[in-house]
């Protein structure tokens, strides 16, 4: 059967995209077909399980077909346009640049770079795939159109776990430390919620700030001017970890502005983590009924929202039954035929 090999920018533990690209190679696998990594950068903890893009991998790329996870610009775009075999093109989402100039103005270009290069794939790809319809509004304005709109494939349970809430509230937000996910806001809005509602209420913000290390710092000076109180910032931290403060929070805030689709808020569902979410970009249509999605610009608004999540048996019960739904949707039962249709033009090749 055809290999069909995925090509990536930087393979990262824990990361998104690259946990998204070992799910398909299993899922490839289980279709019969060999399914090689190769991304320009590696990580070290990944060095013998992703191969690093060079000419030995640029080689193996021409023997199959190729799946390319596009997120922001890097050699690898030009390397899936040269690529002799059928071509599916992921679309991710890729930041624009005035959500990050401020903090790194080095990312920013990189990212309005990865923007403007999407028209190359015009007419150049046997399938696109998307997570979202945010998303392929993006494709469709940079000209690359027939776009197949397929969630992300994750493992979730039958059911929403039902907890009840605790006495001192935890929230959370997992995710970079960068300036998109507008982590002020969660500060802001937390601090609100702290001031009127829950005096004992803790703000754990899990993800790694690399690269944007003045905009952490940035983000402490403002937890000082406040008077916020228990705000911990964990860093980067492994699955394990992550996963156990899902499992200690009363509600997740997510207050981002830019979203391709948003894994943690799947996670929170799967946790039993009630979500109150930004209405912006993906976050309402990956939530898909399974949140409380509000003006992020209300803070005050913001605010009774966690109160709500966090304190109310009813609203939970509530958000538990449509995370139930939701989790059915985004189930691999249901999402891994939907990635096998629309791959099935470079499969079959």
């Amino acid at each position: 059967m055809t290999a069909v090999h995925q090509l990536l920018p930087t393979a990262t533990p824990r990361d998104a995209i690259t946990e998204q690209a070992f799910v398909w190679r299993d899922l490839l696998g289980s279709w019969g077909h060999e399914s090689e990594l190769v991304a320009e950068h590696v990580d070290p903890e990944l060095a013998g399980v992703v191969r690093r893009l060079d000419r030995k991998a640029r080689k193996l790329l021409d023997e199959g077909a190729l799946v390319l996870h596009y997120a922001v610009w890097s050699a690898t775009i030009e390397t899936a346009l040269k690529a002799r075999g059928p071509l599916a093109l992921n679309y991710h989402n890729v930041t624009p640049g005035e959500l990050l100039r401020d903090f790194n103005p080095a990312i920013a270009e990189i990212c309005d770079l990865g923007r403007r290069s999407l028209s190359l794939f015009r007419g150049r790809t046997d399938t696109v795939l998307t997570a979202s319809h945010f998303s392929a509004a993006d494709l469709n304005e940079a000209g690359v159109s027939e776009v197949s709109v397929v969630p992300m494939l994750i493992e979730v349970p039958r059911e929403a776990p039902r907890r009840s809430p605790n006495r001192e509230p935890v929230v959370v937000t997992v995710g970079r430390v960068v300036p998109n996910k507008r982590i002020e806001d969660v500060i802001k809005a937390f601090t609100l919620y702290q001031r009127s509602r829950a005096p004992q209420a803790s703000l754990v913000v899990v993800g790694s700030d690399l690269g944007f290390e003045n905009y952490r710092h940035a983000l402490d000076l403002l937890v000082a001017r406040i008077g916020a109180r228990n705000v911990v910032f964990t860093g980067p931290v492994s699955s394990e970890a992550r996963n156990s403060w899902y499992r200690r929070a009363d509600a997740y805030l997510a207050m981002s502005v830019h979203e391709g689709f948003c894994v943690p808020l799947v996670e929170a569902l799967s946790s039993g983590v009630p979500v109150v979410a930004r209405d912006a970009a993906a976050m309402p249509e990956t939530l898909g009924g399974a949140g409380l999605v509000v003006d992020g610009d209300d803070l005050p608004l913001v605010a009774e929202a966690l109160h709500e999540v966090a304190s109310s048996r009813s609203t939970r019960t509530v958000l538990y039954d449509a995370a139930d739904r939701r989790l059915a949707e985004l189930s691999p039962e249901v999402v891994g035929p939907q990635i096998r249709s629309a791959l099935e033009p470079v499969l079959k090749a």
